[in-house]
């Protein structure tokens, strides 16, 4: 089945193929197909990971590689749950659509929809699941550029303005107008870069509290085309139609909005938020 990775990668890629044989202290010998690849070894040593870049570097944009993944045996790893997320350490957020990873046999994965949303330092933070067996390896791109000629094929990024009369109200009817919502936060001023909870009210339109609901949450900045740095969820407060959303937090000031999805019995509804943050 390597054969049948070289064959393929030599009909993609402009790289010269060659196999050579790596090594660290204490483990065995880890195989490098491509010279021009990105090679390391995950944070446990349990696996291998081969980066090859289709265009030869990432850019802001759509972007697209490949990733040749070894067990710590050097052996093909096949039906494994991998998934790539990039990631912006010095603007502490990620991005809105998450990568496609495709198994193509023998070890190989193609990982398309790799969308940077701004030059800068960017990492891409993958991780590997075989079987009870898990991992994880960064890779560090320190300098991704803005691509000064995209291609027609180039994901159209688009951002928006705030509006001239933003409603910043703590307090909003749902687009159905079937729940009434409100919220509190632990902290005022609403922190950047700290991590903050909300508690919140939710009432049906006519003023009744809402005892059972499943609230998801996402945020986002419009004007820059990212989310949220964490992964905030809602769990349920002492009183009736009381909540709690836990794990907020706002990386940067500026216009924030966030949308709270809500389930309750046969009820389905979305909400906002919008916060102009200092």
């Amino acid at each position: 089945m390597r054969a049948a990775i070289f064959v393929i990668f030599t009909l993609l890629f402009p790289f010269t193929a060659f196999t050579a044989e790596t090594t660290q202290p204490g483990t065995t010998h880890h195989t490098k197909h491509y010279e021009q690849s990105l090679f390391k070894i995950t944070e446990k040593g349990l696996f291998s990971v081969e980066m090859v870049i289709k265009e030869n570097e990432l850019k802001a944009g759509v972007n697209s590689l490949d990733i040749i993944v070894h067990d710590k045996n050097d052996k093909d790893v096949v039906g494994a749950k991998i998934t790539v997320a990039p990631w912006m350490p010095e603007m502490g957020h990620g991005v809105f659509e998450k990568p496609v990873v495709r198994e193509r046999g023998g070890g190989l994965y193609s990982v398309d929809n790799i969308i940077l949303i701004m030059g800068g330092r960017w990492e891409l933070r993958i991780k590997i699941k075989k079987g009870a067996v898990e991992d994880s390896v960064s890779f560090d791109f320190p300098d991704v550029k803005t691509s000064e000629t995209p291609s027609q094929n180039e994901h159209k990024m688009t951002y928006s303005s705030a509006p001239d009369n933003i409603d910043t109200s703590a307090v909003q009817t749902s687009a159905k107008k079937l729940f009434k919502v409100s919220y509190v936060s632990k902290d005022l001023p609403i922190p950047i870069g700290k991590i903050t909870s909300w508690k919140l009210r939710l009432e049906t339109a006519d003023g009744r509290p809402v005892k059972i609901a499943n609230i998801s949450i996402e945020g986002s900045m419009p004007e820059h085309g990212h989310g949220l740095p964490t992964q905030p969820e809602v769990v349920k407060g002492m009183e009736d139609g009381d909540y709690v959303l836990q794990g907020l937090k706002f990386s940067m000031p500026g216009w924030w909005v966030i949308t709270l999805r809500i389930k309750a019995q046969d009820m389905d509804d979305t909400v906002t938020f919008n916060l102009l943050l200092q």
